[in-house]
């Protein structure tokens, strides 16, 4: 039971920084989890490889061509579930 505490923190951190990352990109919007990135225009093709290049750094993963599409980030929520998805592979 305490892994999986652990993992939700962890989650509930990530999400931080990915909040925190799009809010240095776009400061002027209010942005919480559930914020329509894309479809709000908080988010476009410019600003989303800068968001990309932040959380390969941060979170040390490499997020394949094939998942760099606009439905995987549309909110913080799923951008924390593909990362977090992503790093579960890559400790397998």
């Amino acid at each position: 039971q305490g892994k999986i505490k652990t993992r939700i923190v962890g989650g509930c951190r990530m999400k931080e920084k990915i909040l925190e990352f799009i809010r240095e990109i776009n400061p002027y919007e209010e942005i919480n989890a559930d914020t329509s990135l894309m479809s709000e225009g908080i988010l476009d093709s410019l600003t989303l490889v800068i968001l990309i290049d932040e959380m390969e750094s941060a979170f040390g993963v490499q997020i394949p061509e094939s998942m760099l599409q606009p439905e995987y980030f549309e909110n913080a929520n799923q951008i924390a579930e593909l990362i977090a998805g992503l790093l579960e592979k890559q400790n397998s």
